[in-house]
């Protein structure tokens, strides 16, 4: 069952996109489509990172071997959070990409106050970035607080 997809948010991505660099949705290129898929898909890759890298993802990630070696990139910030999901979540959140242990923490959150959570620390960048390593490092700390909570 999908939890989030990074389709869900692509209009309001390209929407935020062509304002930012004056184009018109026929004026994109294929690396500006790139960028917005980005754009779209961050929030859920911040959160399929945090799983990855407190060892909460779905029992499916841990079977193909090039899957283990690009989590183990990710988790020594050799690769990004979107790489891999867009990798190998194809830009989908579903619950197979979950860990039964916190299978509820994740639902809970992703229902409630992920998305405030991910607006408030991103503010005017929330559609309008890609992933990198500064942002999410200082955004983790908000999704382990709520686990905590959630606790």
């Amino acid at each position: 069952m999908a939890i989030d997809k990074a389709v869900w948010q692509y209009e309001s991505a390209q929407k935020e996109y062509c304002e930012q660099f004056g184009l018109t949705p026929e004026e994109l290129t294929e690396a500006d489509k790139e960028k917005i898929w980005g754009y779209a898909g961050n929030h859920i890759a911040f959160f399929v990172t945090w799983l990855l890298r407190h060892d909460y993802l779905g029992d499916m990630h841990y079977e193909d071997e090039d899957e283990k070696k690009d989590i183990e990139a990710v988790k020594n910030q050799e690769m990004t959070g979107m790489e891999f999901f867009a990798r190998w979540c194809d830009m989908s959140f579903t619950d197979e990409d979950v860990s039964f242990l916190v299978m509820e923490f994740v639902k809970s959150y992703n229902e409630g106050s992920y998305i405030d959570d991910y607006g408030n620390y991103m503010g005017d960048k929330v559609l309008s970035t890609g992933f990198s390593w500064d942002d999410y490092l200082g955004f983790e700390p908000v999704i382990d607080r709520a686990f905590e909570k959630f606790l």
